[in-house]
């Protein structure tokens, strides 16, 4: 049993850890999956869960920074007590989720480990279970468990710990995840990743939803061709409107160099509503909301795409200077 237990605690505590880990360098992204966490709720089990969705944000943060506290509290031995009972009411929470995405078929990919490892339902559900197991192992033992020297060095490196996961999340927030996950990251070449590849033609390509359109005709093609920096605006009813002043001082600024569209998944009533507001004087075209908030999680964002190559991407925090978003390109 001691070694069960053993077992079980640097298995929940790494796996804890390494998923929160993943998930502060993104919180948007877990919020993203929240909502539509809450959105299926809201149909299926009770109408509150909508009223969630703005609080979404802070879940996100507060879930990804217990996952790593209680994770270290665990491999520390810290207050068994009270981490395995935080423990066990998480894991049930999370089976709950993975369970009622494989049963019911509804947000198919549970965001357990961001975008950094895909899991289908049924395996997320599955690794949480054995997960459930592990935990349970550590609850009946957890009187055991306890060790009480250097509980005051315990707690400070707890706190520091809960102090990095908070300031590593705010800077995600503020600017871009610090590693890039997704099937956009810079460097990719979105027509080669749009198709299987070569070695297992069965494969499913990385991108399978890049289209972008206007009014009149499908703008796909002439997104991937030639300079384009795209303003990704995911909705125009939630846009940072603060952020355009530099933006449109930016595109002044590069005149005739590149070619700049906006890309938006608001409806066009809604966008040149916003256009006229903020004085975006750029044409624009229509994509996926889902598409947008992958490619970019920042709401205006700035996509540099050079013959279907993403060069670099920024947050509205952090829009370049001409020169430097020049030096940008290949």
């Amino acid at each position: 049993m001691k070694l069960l237990t053993s077992i079980s605690r640097y298995l929940v505590g790494g796996l804890f850890i390494f998923s929160g880990l993943i998930k502060i360098n993104d919180p948007v992204g877990t919020q993203i999956k929240l909502e539509e966490y809450f959105t299926v709720f809201s149909v299926d089990i009770a109408p509150f869960f909508d009223a969630l969705k703005p609080a979404a944000l802070f879940l996100s943060v507060l879930l990804s920074t217990l996952e790593i506290v209680l994770g270290l509290a665990v491999l520390l031995r810290y207050k068994p007590q009270i981490v395995t009972k935080l423990l066990l009411a998480m894991i049930v929470f999370f089976t709950f989720l993975t369970f009622y995405s494989a049963y019911f078929n509804k947000v198919t990919d549970c965001g357990c480990f961001g975008d950094a490892i895909k899991l289908t339902p049924w395996e997320s559900f599955t690794k949480d279970i054995i997960l459930l197991v592990l935990i349970l192992v550590l609850f009946v033992n957890r009187k055991k468990e306890e060790l009480t020297a250097g509980i005051k060095t315990k707690s400070i490196a707890l706190a520091g710990t809960l102090v990095f996961c908070l300031v590593i999340s705010f800077l995600a927030i503020a600017h871009l995840p610090f590693i890039d996950f997704r099937a956009y990251k810079e460097g990719t070449h979105i027509p080669t990743e749009m198709l299987p590849p070569a070695n297992d033609p069965n494969e499913v390509p990385k991108i399978t939803n890049f289209a972008m359109w206007s009014d009149t005709a499908d703008e796909t093609q002439n997104i991937l061709t030639g300079r384009k920096l795209l303003v990704v605006i995911h909705e125009a009813a939630k846009t940072d409107a603060d952020s355009y002043l530099d933006l449109n001082s930016l595109i002044s600024a590069l005149g005739n160099q590149v070619e700049v569209i906006a890309v938006t998944a608001s409806s066009g009533d809604q966008f040149e509503e916003l256009r006229h507001s903020v004085q975006l004087a750029v044409p624009y075209v229509y994509s996926d909301a889902t598409l947008l908030k992958t490619m970019v999680r920042s709401n205006p964002g700035l996509v540099l795409v050079e013959n279907g190559t993403i060069s670099k991407k920024w947050h509205y925090n952090d829009i370049p200077s001409a020169s430097d978003l020049m030096s940008s390109f290949r």
